[in-house]
């Protein structure tokens, strides 16, 4: 592994994520690269001359301005790569820092981002957000369909999942009994000794409110799935990212 890639988002800068992708960029020998969002919807409707700004501060009421947002963004990059900095830093991790502009549902997962690992935060100016993930939330979480990439997702799971206070869960997508038993059986394989320590939950039609609920139910720090999973298709990425209560990471 020689890259792995975290997202920064301006509304949400999650020290949860960062430690997750600095400690397996520090296990791997990998470069860890910061990739802050300037989402191209927000800054579009920033152009908008109808639209009104109200500060949380002030109260004050006044028309959305297109400089004043982009010099704000560029505030938050700086204090977002200021972050990243200090978390690589406590951990001897090599890392650097861009900034990215477009859309996210579109072009975010087709960009040229040369990373083995891409880690997701919730991204987007949301008007509401899903609940902070608790403190306590320490499991390894991987969906694991079968495929190469699923198989890469695993070995992932298995690097970040070696502290003993980490559980590490597989979820089999799987319609049946006969469907969850073999791919155990093919996780297992992959999983070699490591296989005795992982918890087996199966995912029946892999829809994103039972996905919610396992997470939820057994604890996930964060969730790791492979490149080809439906859950990243668009146009539904920014709307799955929200909805999730711990980081994404997407192995290539």
């Amino acid at each position: 592994m020689r890259r792995i890639a975290i997202t920064l988002d301006a509304f949400e800068l999650s020290p949860q994520a960062l430690e997750q992708a600095v400690r397996l960029a520090q296990r791997m020998g990998a470069q860890l690269e910061g990739i802050f969002i300037e989402d191209i919807d927000l800054i579009q409707i920033a152009e908008l001359p109808f639209l009104r700004e109200v500060r949380t501060i002030s109260r004050s009421e006044g028309a959305l301005n297109l400089v004043r947002m982009e010099q704000e963004l560029r505030a938050l990059a700086r204090r977002a790569e200021r972050l990243l900095s200090e978390h690589a830093a406590r951990h001897n991790v090599a890392w650097s820092f861009r900034i990215w502009r477009g859309s996210i549902d579109s072009d975010l997962l087709a960009a040229d981002i040369e990373a083995d690992v891409f880690a997701l935060t919730r991204l987007g100016a949301a008007l509401t957000r899903s609940k902070v993930s608790p403190a306590r939330a320490t499991a390894v979480t991987v969906l694991f369909t079968g495929t190469d990439a699923s198989m890469r997702a695993l070995d992932t799971a298995t690097s970040l999942a070696t502290d003993p206070q980490r559980e590490l869960n597989v979820l089999l997508s799987a319609e049946d009994e006969a469907g969850m038993a073999q791919m155990q059986e093919l996780a297992e394989k992959r999983l070699g000794e490591e296989a005795a320590n992982a918890h087996f939950i199966r995912l029946p039609d892999g829809s994103i409110t039972d996905l919610l609920a396992i997470l939820s139910d057994t604890r996930s720090a964060v969730l790791i799935v492979g490149r080809d999973n439906k859950l990243l298709q668009a146009p539904t990425l920014r709307q799955n990212l929200n909805s999730l209560d711990c980081p994404l990471l997407i192995v290539r």
